[in-house]
């Protein structure tokens, strides 16, 4: 058998915390021998890193930069056994269970895993032994921050349009311009959620549309630097995305298609310098020929809280003197400019619970945040002999999943919670 570590959370099988919780669980050793080691710690990390290659010049001027960057965010070491002053200790065959918690900054951004970077926290049990390689056991959880839409700018509340046209030229004649429309009726969403998204495709061209692509785009920046030049890169990775209907040349059609977020992280701009996440909705229009497709897209907001009906109130202080805790917008607010939504709740552990109509929500892991093998591979080749790994087949963060219905669900495409049903996109389209 050798040596067994199993490594637990306490009351959190799936490993997700947010920002500012209290990480907490037992390391479960099992051995079949003694074992001398020097000393048994316990680390838990936090951190933020970007790394990849750049080339410049040609031929024998041909040369490689490395870039990096790293943010740490939790950094903390505990000895189970021994000390930093042990030179050897005996390890008795049996069981042996040693407790641990931690502190998670609530300045913490969420976890992410992606092709140039990676937000990551784990615990690692090291076994450091005398005179021969140290052994390491490692279990990733998921930190996210607490991106409660009812405290967000109000504009996340307001429906959204946005439109654009194309001319298409067939030599030496152009044709009459194709419009496209899409609409939100908010533009802040959390995962599980129904986006319904509204298409009006005014198609005067010649040109026929063979179909609607609609997608949720997750737009990730990371940024790095080699020596004192500083650089970035961009990465585009498809969440989630359904296959709409064609449009006709000279015709005009209305659709509604309902796009479903997925387990994903929250959107995030300034708690990490090295890497910003951002969404978007985006409609392409794929057309017949060689002509070039049309997208159009509007920028949304995920979050970790679901947004409220009703969020909770608190009169605005009227003395002049006082200062508004955020800037209004008295527009967007549509006249409640004399009432703000409060603090976020106090309980850390549930902050969705301020309403009770909103049910607990599952798990599900982030798929399209799965590293690859050959990164695995790559991350393993640096690592010393004999490490073990407890996610020997890569992480993916584990993010909640609420089953709250959409904004603007229609109540012959949906169940009685509101929910749309699986054949919600089929059939939607309205001739004008």
């Amino acid at each position: 058998m050798g040596v067994t570590c199993i490594i637990n959370f306490d009351n959190n099988p799936h490993g997700t915390y947010f920002a500012g919780q209290i990480v907490s669980g037992q390391v479960t050793l099992k051995l079949d021998k003694i074992k001398l080691v020097k000393a048994l710690t316990l680390n838990i990390s936090g951190y933020a890193e970007t790394q990849w290659s750049e080339s410049t010049g040609t031929g024998k001027d041909k040369s490689s930069d490395t870039y990096y960057g790293r943010e740490d965010y939790i950094a903390s070491q505990t000895y189970l056994a021994g000390s930093s002053q042990s030179t050897q200790i005996s390890l008795e065959p049996g069981v042996h269970v040693y407790n641990f918690s931690c502190q998670i900054p609530a300045t913490c951004p969420s976890s992410i895993e992606g092709f140039y970077g990676r937000v990551r926290y784990m615990t690692k049990v090291a076994m450091v032994r005398p005179w021969k390689f140290d052994q390491y056991y490692t279990r990733c959880f998921t930190v996210l921050k607490i991106m409660d839409l009812n405290y967000d700018t109000p504009l996340l509340k307001m429906p959204t349009q946005i439109e654009t046209q194309k001319v298409y030229c067939c030599w030496p004649c152009t044709s009459s311009p194709m419009q496209l429309q899409m609409s939100l009726p908010q533009t802040g969403y959390v995962s599980g959620q129904i986006i319904p998204v509204g298409m009006l495709v005014t198609n005067d061209s010649h040109i026929a549309v063979e179909l609607l692509q609609v997608s949720l785009a997750m737009m990730v920046t990371y940024y790095a630097q080699h020596l004192s030049r500083s650089s970035s890169r961009n990465e585009r990775i498809l969440v989630s995305k359904l296959m709409g209907d064609p449009v006709p040349h000279h015709c005009k059609k209305q659709f509604t298609y309902h796009l479903r977020v997925p387990a994903t992280a929250p959107t995030c701009f300034n708690l990490c310098k090295i890497i910003q996440i951002a969404y978007q909705v985006e409609v392409e229009a794929r057309v017949k020929g060689c002509h070039r497709n049309q997208v159009i897209s509007i920028p949304i907001t995920i979050g970790s809280v679901p947004m409220l009906a009703y969020p909770p109130m608190q009169p605005q202080p009227r003395d002049l003197d006082e200062q508004p805790t955020q800037p209004l917008d008295a527009k967007a607010l549509g006249g409640t400019a004399d009432l703000v939504a409060t603090a976020p709740p106090p309980d850390i552990n549930t902050p969705w619970a301020v309403d009770s109509s909103i049910p607990p929500p599952n798990y599900e892991e982030a798929l399209h945040m799965r590293a690859d093998m050959n990164t695995i591979n790559s991350v393993q080749a640096t690592l010393p002999p004999n490490t073990l790994s407890l996610d020997e087949h890569g992480f993916a963060p584990l993010y909640p999943i609420f089953n709250i219905p959409s904004p603007t669900a229609p109540s012959d495409n949906a169940d009685q919670k509101g929910i749309p049903n699986a054949d919600m996109n089929a059939n939607k389209g309205t001739w004008l």
